[in-house]
Formats: C-alpha cells, sequence, structure tokens
C-alpha cells in the first residue's frame, strides 16, 4: 500500500480498515510511521507481531482460533470446485448474508465452513435486496468464486513477510 501510494505521489495518509483490513493497516502503521498520519479500525483486534510465522492450520487445529476453521475449509478448493452455476453463487451468497433454510438452520459455520447440502434450501435473505443480488452474482460468476475465498488465506504468509 505503501509503494502505491508513493507512486501516486502521496507521501501521507490517513488509514482505515475493517475486519482482516484493520489488520493490515496495524501493520502499516508500525512499519511505516511516517507515512500513517492517522488510523482507525473497525471490528479487528490488534495482536502484536510475533518473531515466527503460525500457519493457519496450526492456529485452528490448537484451539487457539478454532472460530477461523472456515478459512481452511476455503483455502482447500472445495468451495471453487462445488460453487460454479450462477444459482449455486445466488446461493453461497444468501448463506454469507445471513440466509437461513425453512427450518432456520445456517449453511455456514465459523468452525467448519459451509455446508454444501444445505446450500439450496436456504431463502433469500433480508440484508441484500434483488437488484444488489443479481449484480454480486453477475460479477462472481465472469471468473468464478474459486479465487476470493482461497486467496485470502493463501495469501496470508506473503501478508506476515
Amino acid at each position: 500500500m505503501v509503494e502505491l501510494a508513493r507512486q501516486l505521489g502521496v507521501t501521507k495518509a490517513i488509514l482505515g480498515g475493517h475486519d482482516w483490513g484493520g489488520a493490515i493497516v496495524y501493520r502499516i502503521a508500525l512499519w511505516h510511521p511516517e507515512f500513517v498520519t492517522h488510523l482507525f479500525s473497525v471490528c479487528a483486534p490488534y495482536w502484536a507481531a510475533k518473531g515466527d510465522f503460525v500457519s493457519m492450520e496450526t492456529l485452528v487445529k490448537s484451539g487457539r482460533l478454532p472460530n477461523l476453521g472456515y478459512q481452511l475449509q476455503f483455502a482447500s478448493g472445495t468451495v471453487g470446485t462445488n460453487i460454479v452455476s450462477k444459482d449455486q453463487i445466488r446461493q453461497l451468497l444468501n448463506c454469507m448474508y445471513l440466509g437461513r433454510s425453512p427450518d432456520h438452520a445456517r449453511a455456514f459455520d465459523v468452525k467448519d465452513g459451509l455446508h454444501f447440502d444445505l446450500l439450496p434450501h436456504v431463502h433469500q435473505t433480508e440484508l441484500v435486496d434483488e437488484a444488489t443480488m443479481d449484480y454480486y452474482v453477475s460479477q462472481y460468476a465472469r471468473n468464478g468464486i474459486h479465487g476470493t475465498c482461497k486467496n485470502c488465506v493463501l495469501n496470508r504468509t506473503a501478508r506476515w513477510d
């Protein structure tokens, strides 16, 4: 981010991040304090940098971060191979935006990931209107969902470095 800003002629910036983006802006502020004038983060805890990289698999399986187990499923590639058609993409998005089955079951769990067998039964979410959902489905259908799910976890080592 600092290099991109430099190429755009920006020497100082106010940084903000949400969720994992919050963790990234914390690191940028630590590594490049001369670049960051102000910082805010929403829904992201601060974790001090440690000397050694710990894999997501180790963090999840050790019980330190079991609520990130879904990321292991995302990194495995099974989401991209199981979610291919526009209907499946719509089911996935409804699931991720808190849609539920008729018996109120969720097709997503933070520890286990997606329950593919429940996805076809998930109702339209109330959080996203039809036009917006159609737009997201069309955009994901262009290149598939595989990259979105895998890249966050697979690039974790690069982000650490």
